[in-house]
Protein backbone atom coordinates (compact mmCIF):
# COMPACT_ATOMS: atom_id res chain seq x y z
CA UNK A 1 0.00 0.00 0.00
CA UNK A 2 1.03 3.35 -0.94
CA UNK A 3 1.89 6.06 1.82
CA UNK A 4 -1.15 8.77 1.20
CA UNK A 5 -0.65 10.82 3.84
CA UNK A 6 3.07 11.99 3.29
CA UNK A 7 3.88 13.52 -0.41
CA UNK A 8 6.99 12.74 -2.06
CA UNK A 9 9.74 15.30 -1.72
CA UNK A 10 9.51 15.38 -5.56
CA UNK A 11 5.83 16.43 -6.35
CA UNK A 12 6.15 19.82 -3.43
CA UNK A 13 8.56 21.38 -5.71
CA UNK A 14 6.82 20.65 -9.06
CA UNK A 15 3.22 21.98 -7.61
CA UNK A 16 5.01 25.19 -6.56
CA UNK A 17 6.64 25.75 -9.40
CA UNK A 18 3.63 25.22 -11.33
CA UNK A 19 1.44 27.23 -9.00
CA UNK A 20 3.37 30.04 -8.43
CA UNK A 21 3.43 30.90 -12.28
CA UNK A 22 -0.42 30.48 -12.62
CA UNK A 23 -1.16 32.75 -9.86
CA UNK A 24 1.00 35.58 -10.94
CA UNK A 25 -0.90 35.01 -14.47
CA UNK A 26 -4.44 34.89 -13.02
CA UNK A 27 -4.04 38.04 -10.69
CA UNK A 28 -6.30 40.52 -11.44
CA UNK A 29 -3.60 42.74 -12.79
CA UNK A 30 -1.78 40.48 -14.85
CA UNK A 31 -4.55 38.69 -16.41
CA UNK A 32 -7.17 41.44 -17.79
CA UNK A 33 -4.37 43.59 -19.86
CA UNK A 34 -3.21 39.79 -21.52
CA UNK A 35 -6.58 39.18 -22.31
CA UNK A 36 -7.36 42.37 -24.03
CA UNK A 37 -4.17 42.08 -25.82
CA UNK A 38 -5.17 38.57 -26.73
CA UNK A 39 -8.78 38.68 -27.87
CA UNK A 40 -8.31 42.14 -29.25
CA UNK A 41 -10.86 42.80 -31.45
CA UNK A 42 -13.63 40.38 -30.67
CA UNK A 43 -17.21 40.02 -28.61
CA UNK A 44 -15.09 38.64 -25.82
CA UNK A 45 -13.29 41.83 -25.70
CA UNK A 46 -16.31 43.98 -25.66
CA UNK A 47 -17.99 41.33 -22.92
CA UNK A 48 -14.86 42.04 -20.88
CA UNK A 49 -14.64 46.06 -21.11
CA UNK A 50 -18.68 45.85 -20.14
CA UNK A 51 -18.08 43.24 -17.59
CA UNK A 52 -14.96 44.10 -15.66
CA UNK A 53 -15.96 44.10 -12.28
CA UNK A 54 -17.60 41.17 -12.57
CA UNK A 55 -14.27 39.43 -14.93
CA UNK A 56 -12.05 40.44 -11.65
CA UNK A 57 -15.03 39.63 -9.32
CA UNK A 58 -14.39 35.76 -10.25
CA UNK A 59 -10.87 35.94 -11.18
CA UNK A 60 -10.26 37.03 -7.42
CA UNK A 61 -11.43 33.59 -6.00
CA UNK A 62 -9.01 31.65 -8.08
CA UNK A 63 -6.61 33.95 -7.66
CA UNK A 64 -6.08 33.81 -4.09
CA UNK A 65 -6.24 29.88 -4.18
CA UNK A 66 -3.56 30.04 -5.85
CA UNK A 67 -1.46 32.47 -3.74
CA UNK A 68 -2.68 30.81 -0.63
CA UNK A 69 -1.70 26.94 -1.85
CA UNK A 70 1.53 28.42 -3.49
CA UNK A 71 2.31 30.20 0.09
CA UNK A 72 1.69 26.62 2.33
CA UNK A 73 3.59 24.67 -0.31
CA UNK A 74 7.10 27.22 0.44
CA UNK A 75 6.21 26.66 3.59
CA UNK A 76 6.16 23.49 4.11
CA UNK A 77 9.82 22.96 1.46
CA UNK A 78 11.32 25.87 4.60
CA UNK A 79 10.42 23.69 7.32
CA UNK A 80 11.86 20.60 5.51
CA UNK A 81 14.79 22.22 5.24
CA UNK A 82 14.86 23.48 8.72
CA UNK A 83 14.20 19.98 9.89
CA UNK A 84 16.98 18.48 7.33
CA UNK A 85 19.66 20.86 9.01
CA UNK A 86 19.00 19.78 12.66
Amino acid sequence: MMDTTNTTSAVRPVMTYFMAPLAVLISPCCLLPILILLLSGTAAVAFLAENIVLVGVLVRPVFLLLAIATWCLLGKNENDRQNAQS
